[in-house]
This record gives C-alpha cells, sequence and structure tokens, in this order.
C-alpha cells in the first residue's frame, strides 16, 4: 500500500517518499541482521541438542551392555543359588539317614547289651563253658570281643560322619545364603540400571522433541530471510524507479561486460554451482592484506557478516547489477557510501574457498552471473582507473 501511495503521490512528494523507501529497507536491513543473528543463535542451540542426543544415544547403548551383563550375572547366581539347594537337599537327607542309622544301631547295641546283661556272668561262663576243646572256647571268647568291638566302632563311624554332615549342611547353608544375598543385590543392581536407562530414554526424547523444534524456528528463520531479501530487493527497486537513474547508471554498467578490472590482481578460479554445474562465482587467490578496489561506480548497500559467506560488502552498480565481495579481512566503506571504480573498499583475507585471498560474485536481480566474462583477463594486466585520475 505505502508503495502505491507513492507511486501515485504528485511530483512535490517524490524525494519525501523516496526518503521512506530509503528508511524502510534500512529498517528491514536492521531486521535481516536480526534474524541472520537469531538464525546463527537456534543453530548453536540445535548442534548443541545434537551433540547431548549423541552422547545419551552412547550413554544407553553402554546401559544396554550393563544391563545384559547384569541379567547374565543374575541368571549364573541362580544357577549356583540351585545347585546349591540342590547340594544342601542331598545332605540333608544323608544326615536324616545317618541319624537314624544310628539310632537303629543304637537299639540294636543297647538290645545286645541288655541280653548280655540278663545272662550275667553266669551266663557268660556257660556260653564259654559249652564250648567242646579248647580253641573252641578261644574262638568263641574271641568272637564275643569281636561283637563288643565291631559294634563299639561302628557307632563312632556314624558319630564321626553325623559330625562331618553337619558341618557340611552348616557350610552349604552359609553358602546358600550368601548366594540368596549376592542374586537380590544384582537383581537390584539390575532394576537400578533399568531405571537409569528409563530416564536416559525420557530424556532423549525430549531432546529429539527440542532438536525438532529448533530446526523448525531454523526453517521459519530461514523463509522469513528470504521473504525479507525479497521485500528488500522489491524496495531496492521501486527507490531506483523514483529517483531516477544514479550515478553509476549514467556510466552504463552493461557496457563494461569485458572490460571490467578484477577486484584483486591475481589469477581467478571459477567456483560452480552444486545442482546446475554453472558459473556462480570466482575466487582470486591475494597476500592478507591485498587492496580490494571496486569494480565500478556504485552505492555500498551492505557491509556486514553472511552465514556461509564471512564478511561481506556490496555494492549496487545501477541497473539492477550488484557485485558481492567476501572473505575480505577488512571492509573500509558503509552502507550508503557512495564509490568509484578503482576506490580501495577494503583488504584481503581468507575464507572457506579460498585460503588467502577473496570471493567475488557479480548479479543482475536474483540472478547470478558468471562473473569471468565481465573482467579484461588478457594478462590480468591493470588498467588505468576512473579514480586514478582524480
Amino acid at each position: 500500500m505505502l508503495l502505491l501511495i507513492l507511486l501515485q503521490a504528485p511530483g512535490a512528494l517524490c524525494l519525501q517518499g523516496s526518503e521512506l523507501l530509503e528508511q524502510e529497507i534500512s529498517v528491514q536491513k536492521e531486521r535481516l541482521k536480526e534474524l541472520d543473528h537469531d538464525i546463527k543463535k537456534q543453530r548453536r542451540k540445535a548442534v548443541k541438542v545434537e551433540k547431548s542426543r549423541i552422547t545419551i544415544l552412547t550413554e544407553l547403548q553402554e546401559l544396554d551392555t550393563r544391563i545384559a551383563e547384569q541379567w547374565q550375572r543374575l541368571q549364573d547366581v541362580k544357577k549356583q543359588w540351585s545347585a546349591a539347594e540342590l547340594e544342601l537337599e542331598i545332605t540333608r537327607q544323608e544326615l536324616d539317614k545317618s541319624e537314624k542309622e544310628i539310632r537303629e544301631l543304637k537299639k540294636y547295641i543297647e538290645t545286645r547289651l541288655i541280653a548280655l546283661r540278663e545272662m550275667g556272668m553266669i551266663g557268660v561262663l556257660n556260653v564259654l563253658l559249652e564250648a567242646e576243646s579248647l580253641p573252641d572256647l578261644m574262638a568263641r571268647e574271641q568272637y564275643l570281643k569281636l561283637i563288643l568291638k565291631h559294634d563299639r566302632k561302628k557307632r563312632e563311624e556314624y558319630l564321626q560322619k553325623i559330625e562331618e554332615l553337619k558341618d557340611q549342611k552348616a557350610a552349604l547353608e552359609k553358602e546358600n545364603h550368601a548366594l540368596m544375598q549376592l542374586s537380590s543385590a544384582v537383581e537390584q543392581q539390575a532394576l537400578l540400571l533399568e531405571t537409569r536407562k528409563e530416564e536416559k530414554e525420557a530424556f532423549l526424547e525430549e531432546l529429539e522433541k527440542q532438536g525438532e523444534k529448533y530446526a523448525a524456528m531454523i526453517r521459519e528463520l530461514q523463509q522469513a530471510r528470504k521473504a525479507m531479501q525479497g521485500l528488500i530487493e522489491e524496495l531496492s527497486q521501486e527507490l531506483e524507479l523514483q529517483t531516477g537513474p544514479s550515478q553509476a547508471d549514467l556510466f552504463d554498467f552493461k557496457s563494461q561486460k569485458g572490460k571490467l578490472n578484477p577486484p584483486v590482481p591475481g589469477r581467478p578460479v571459477p567456483v560452480y554451482s552444486r545442482r546446475k554445474h554453472t558459473i556462480r562465482g570466482m575466487t582470486i587467490a591475494a597476500p592478507w592484506g591485498t587492496e580490494i578496489r571496486a569494480i565500478f561506480d556504485g552505492k555500498v548497500i551492505y557491509n556486514n557478516a553472511l552465514p556461509g559467506y564471512g564478511q561481506v560488502i556490496i555494492i549496487d552498480h545501477g541497473q539492477r547489477y550488484m557485485s558481492l565481495t567476501a572473505q575480505g579481512a577488512r571492509f573500509f566503506k558503509n552502507e550508503g557510501d557512495e564509490v568509484m571504480e578503482g576506490d580501495v573498499i577494503g583488504i584481503s583475507g581468507g575464507g572457506p574457498w579460498v585460503k588467502e585471498g577473496i570471493y567475488f560474485e557479480l548479479r543482475h536481480g536474483k540472478k547470478q552471473e558468471n562473473p569471468l566474462v565481465w573482467f579484461d583477463l588478457r594478462g590480468m594486466g591493470r588498467k588505468p582507473h576512473r579514480s586514478d585520475n582524480r
């Protein structure tokens, strides 16, 4: 609406409309800078979230390994526990059996002793005297002694065995109790690891949501930036229509194709577009601090950092032609400054495209021109600039 009002205003308001447009362009450029700052800020947050996400994934993998090892350890302990319980049960059965046998032996010995007591000395002598010969007598006496010795030995063996079984039972019960406690501790540790895993997974889910949120915000900011760039271009075109030809237009930039001097001396190297495989810019290697000169008359419309380009200066040469010079160590001209061909506008630095030197683009509206066809590259000798005659 503002543009339509300015277009329909009388000539007396032309200057005022131009000033309003310039102010609006300045405001939009400031907003563009703020958008660039916000995009960088959100990207830093997104990178931080992604690093945290990768860390959590690594921790989850380690937890999975530890949980698997812990559950396997629990199974091994339970197997040992089961084996110990089985051995304890067998020992209990043997102990019961031995105690039963010694009770029966005791009862048998007591019965024998009672019988011998009831027989008395006379009865024993009768058994001995019934012997038909002296050897038979001695044999009978020896037999009675062997019976008593055997009973005593058998009883001692059973008592010793019972003591051994009791010791074994006590040891097995102690081992069984220790295995039960170990099993409980291992299971508790496994459950704690599972809880930690659930907490990490919940945190990971939250990080992924944050990552998606930052990605959506970056997309929205980039769309806003693109729209704002389009608005700035439309306002610039409208300003050009209202103010008439600029100083640069008087020299007709179109007629300079193949005649311009490069911004710095050196051999240009083309930079190709990834998708269309066409030349979209060029690099020129030059020692750090080499003077960068304006390729033609014009007006500085941008001097600031640009994502992916580094420090950038953009000069409007009229007729919708603009030159972009990036990777300068420093630029001397401010936005709004008029420059002449050959003016020193900065000094070279370096960046992602060339270690030492500059990156250069030439645009006509939204279209990227092949800058190589605009320069006089014969021997790369510098022709006199218009500014040299000042």
